[in-house]
């Protein structure tokens, strides 16, 4: 069997051999920041994982180490035991409050260990406090969690416990009087009869994990938090403290499980009754707040009849408001009003948030066979100071067990103002947000030739690891699409937006040159969503109606035919002739043709 790739002529020059592939990282739940002294992006996760990079290809993995009173390397027990802000402010009155994160969240379970449960950071700069500020889940049985504030003068630590934000899990008892409930609804006789639901909260309220803190394009500040467990809230944080805003007032709104505000938890955003949903990210991106929530279950799938086993998969909304009302491509709200299954072969046929992507195979060079990608989420986007916007998420492979790695992809805005992402890793790509509106990437007469198409749809049988798996198409000269689909496309003249008709959906989305993972080869490349219908198409190119070149490479990667028009460079990418003979980089090896 003869495995066939096609080359540009441009994309002989060779890079560094993708060394970027030799410094992976395995960071769950990442959350991406950059600091700009060191012109480092970093990204924190669950279970203390954290790594840095400068040109994110290349990682290092760290630890940021906890800090008391009396240690900078403090133990995970007692990190979160003693807050360092004791007096809070509501109205001008200032109230004792000492909250020990640790012991409520031990309340679930006699038998609790804090390690393996500090569950997805998020950490974010704020310039009153002139402090890093992460907001870290200390999670807990029965609901019984907490998303505390910790603070460093330095980015990678150590992180000191200042004080709470929120907490969840007080729906029995008096526990309530070890939270700040009353803080904020005023002091009460016994414990509200909307919160007394006992093994009911999870339908009706949060679970405090999974927080993501940003800014306004107002300068607020705003924390949205929770999961699966009575879905995803939103509260107004306070600028001058990086706590909850004590003068925010929430009425409450809705009765029963239908309660979308509530005085104590703030306004619901997306998700309820138990509907999968969380790691909540919210980034502003050219006109809109983008809301990712990753449905479905985190494994990699594969338990035959468990359906809540994999399925992992990033779903995107969108507001022109920080605090919603959140919708998708089809308008259909982020929020849910009763129970029903959203993720999987059972999905409910209103198919809720565009599928920016999700389990694939046969891409590529890379993602292929047992390495082909299931199961990514929990992710974080960030719209960089580049003027490229990138999207950082951790994925599961097709046959690798539990084991996952972070993967990073390039995000571009398409015409109609979704989100569309980069169909391969980013590999140093130049181009940015506003190249995409201003310019052409790929001339229009390089676009025509045989294309690897690729449809994210909705409803992949997780317990079979089933992926989507790309077709053979080809984009003629005549603007038709014949091949495995027909249909027709079209790029605007002057710019990177490119509309497609397959079938009879259309996708809209950009055309931009992109990198074939593990080699240093170039390609065309589209990336486009069906607002209809919420999938995304990914496509590149195999071969192009002119100036492309092909070379066939045998079962060991040695090129064995190459294209008579097909020139040698040498390994500083210098042409050197025009004979018959070629080279390429795969895995940082030159092969040359016999």
């Amino acid at each position: 069997m003869k495995r066939y790739l096609n080359i540009l002529l441009s994309a002989l020059v060779p890079m560094s051999a993708m060394a970027y592939m030799l410094n992976r990282v395995s960071v769950h739940d990442p959350s991406i920041v950059w600091e700009p002294v060191s012109q480092t992006y970093y990204i924190f996760g669950s279970h203390r994982a954290a790594a840095k990079t400068a040109d994110l290809m290349s990682w290092s993995a760290f630890q940021a180490p906890w800090a008391t009173s009396s240690s900078n390397n403090a133990a995970n027990s007692a990190a979160f035991t003693t807050p360092q802000v004791t007096k809070i402010k509501k109205g001008g009155v200032e109230y004792d409050f000492n909250f020990n994160a640790f012991n409520w969240s031990k309340r679930g379970n006699t038998g609790y260990s804090v390690d393996g449960n500090m569950w997805a950071p998020d950490v974010i700069w704020n310039k009153v406090l002139n402090k890093w500020c992460m907001y870290l889940s200390v999670n807990g049985d029965n609901w019984y969690s907490s998303i505390i504030l910790l603070t460093a003068d330095n980015i990678e630590g150590p992180y000191l416990y200042q004080a709470p934000v929120v907490m969840s899990g007080f729906h029995t008892g008096s526990a309530y009087k070890d939270s700040d409930l009353e803080l904020v609804i005023g002091t009460q006789s016994s414990l509200p009869e909307r919160y007394a639901v006992g093994s009911r909260w999870g339908t009706r309220y949060p679970n405090c994990i999974d927080p993501c803190v940003f800014y306004d394009e107002q300068g607020k500040l705003w924390m949205s938090y929770g999961s699966w467990s009575g879905g995803i809230w939103m509260l107004e944080l306070d600028e001058n403290t990086g706590l909850r805003d004590y003068d925010v007032e929430y009425t409450l709104t809705g009765s029963g499980d239908g309660i979308t505000i509530d005085p104590y938890f703030g306004k619901k955003i997306a998700g309820g009754y138990y509907v999968s949903g969380e790691a909540s990210y919210i980034e502003y991106i050219g006109g809109y707040y983008y809301l990712f929530v990753t449905y479905g279950g985190l494994a990699a799938g594969g338990v035959a009849n468990d359906y809540n086993n994999g399925g992992y998969q990033m779903r995107v909304f969108r507001s022109e408001n920080p605090d919603g009302p959140y919708t998708d491509s089809r308008n259909n709200s982020a929020v849910f009003t009763s129970y029903l299954v959203n993720f999987g072969a059972k999905e409910n046929d209103n198919n809720r948030g565009v599928n920016i992507f999700g389990a694939y195979t046969s891409w590529g060079n890379t993602a292929r066979g047992n390495n082909g990608e299931r199961s990514q989420g929990h992710n974080s986007i960030i719209a960089a100071e580049d003027g490229r916007t990138y999207l950082v998420y951790h994925t599961r492979f097709q046959n690798w067990g539990e084991a996952h790695q972070v993967r990073v992809h390039q995000v571009f805005q398409s015409k109609n103002g979704w989100l569309v992402a980069a169909p391969f890793e980013y590999t140093g790509e130049q181009v940015t947000n506003a190249d995409i509106a201003t310019s052409q990437q790929i001339a229009t007469d390089h676009i025509a030739g045989k294309y690897k198409l690729l449809i994210h749809r909705y409803k992949l049988d997780h317990t079979k690891k089933e992926t989507a798996e790309p077709v053979d198409i080809e984009l003629k000269t005549d603007g038709t699409i014949a091949g495995a689909t027909t249909g027709t496309w079209k790029v605007e003249e002057g710019t990177s937006y490119v509309t497609l008709k397959i079938g009879n959906t259309y996708y809209h989305g950009v055309m931009v040159e992109q990198t074939l993972e593990s080699t240093d080869t170039k390609v065309a490349a589209f990336t486009a969503v069906a607002a209809n219908t919420g999938e995304t198409a990914w496509g590149y190119q195999t071969e192009t109606a002119t100036g492309i070149v092909g070379v066939t490479v045998d079962d060991n990667y040695q090129l064995s035919t190459v294209n008579s028009q097909l020139p040698t460079y040498d390994l500083q990418g210098r042409r050197v002739n025009n004979n018959s003979k070629g080279f390429i980089i795969r895995n940082g090896k030159k092969y040359i043709a016999k």
